[in-house]
């Protein structure tokens, strides 16, 4: 449906939403570049990155934005009363499980450190993600673990990055 305040062709909400993926990318990019610069000799540091991200970013923008401009987003039905947006619903108890991993992944990271905390995110993400969830927490806890502690590996030992230890005594 297109908007009749927009051009022919032209949707008002999808072009708002290029934008903002590009304004996004536009101050990612900005940040990205206040951040100090490496210090090392093979010159990655934290710019990197924040850095990769926002270009992507900037580029998607500009796609999103011609396809905007030029008829729309293709295979997007925005009619109100579409059949599958009623069959596809929102799921508030996956949103709560992902959402309660994230949050305290942010708050425990430091204080409990990055494989403990990779860990619980791990196991929230998968009780919330699939239909009813993954109610296996052993297993998903072992896998997550494994995530978690060969990610921290990488970074702090592999790349020199290091990634918040707390609790561990590695």
């Amino acid at each position: 449906m297109t908007d009749s305040s927009a051009a022919p062709g032209r949707h008002a909400g999808q072009i708002i939403l290029s934008m903002a993926v590009i304004l996004l990318a536009t101050a990612l990019g900005y940040g990205a570049m206040q951040l100090p610069e490496a210090s090392g000799y093979a010159k990655v540091g934290p710019q990197l990155m924040p850095t990769l991200v926002s270009i992507g970013l900037l580029i998607l923008g500009f796609l999103l934005l011609k396809e905007a401009m030029t008829g729309g987003f293709h295979d997007v039905d925005e009619t109100v009363h579409d059949i599958k947006a009623v069959e596809t619903s929102t799921d508030w108890r996956a949103f709560g499980w992902i959402s309660a991993g994230l949050i305290l992944n942010g708050m425990l990271i430091v204080p409990i450190g990055f494989v403990i905390s990779g860990t619980l995110l791990f196991v929230l993400a998968a009780r919330g993600f699939g239909g009813m969830g993954s109610t296996q927490y052993a297993k998903n806890a072992l896998i997550g673990a494994i995530i978690a502690a060969s990610t921290y590996a990488f970074f702090t030992y592999g790349l020199g990055l290091g990634l918040p230890r707390g609790i561990l005594p590695f």
